[in-house]
């Protein structure tokens, strides 16, 4: 059975890159102690940015909720600098298959004709790349203090699998 029919391959192409360009790939929470009071911080991380709330103390105006990616390693502690790395690899890496849905979306036809590849399976490789460095990267943003749940990046594994499968005709 297909889950995909092959007729709206190339449109879940585009959609499945689109959603994990959007979808979170990474939530955290920890609790933390800081100067004897415990805080809890949820960090949620997209592809391109990160939204961090901590509950149970304040920083005042040095609090930073919105973080770009590319802010990511000197944010970070230096125990997490190769997560912090992997993140921004992902990222970068992510922005292949998202020029490539935009190309497929606006001109289905002309690319199915003139890439030397399946576009569809193209796609399901780089979305198989971004969530495999994203997924490591989630592991290493783990911590004994931390609940993390690779979100997104499961879901790029997911439309990888489903893209790599699909039976075109």
């Amino acid at each position: 059975m297909a889950w995909v029919k092959s007729e709206y391959a190339g449109e879940f192409a585009v959609l499945s890159t689109w959603l994990v360009a959007l979808l979170p790939w990474s939530a955290t929470v920890m609790n933390v102690q800081f100067r004897g009071a415990g805080a809890t911080v949820v960090v949620i991380r997209f592809l391109y940015f990160r939204l961090q709330y901590i509950f149970g103390i304040s920083f005042g105006n040095q609090e930073r909720p919105f973080l770009l990616f590319t802010d990511a390693v000197a944010f970070n502690p230096e125990s997490l600098a190769l997560a912090s790395w992997l993140w921004v690899a992902g990222a970068l890496v992510s922005l292949v298959p998202l020029g490539v849905s935009i190309a497929y979306y606006a001109a289905e036809d002309r690319v199915d004709s003139q890439f030397p590849a399946d576009p569809v399976r193209v796609q399901g490789v780089l979305l198989g790349l971004v969530g495999a460095v994203l997924l490591a990267s989630s592991i290493l943003f783990a911590t004994q203090q931390s609940v993390t749940a690779p979100v997104g990046a499961v879901f790029a594994l997911a439309f990888a699998y489903l893209l790599l499968t699909v039976e075109r005709a």
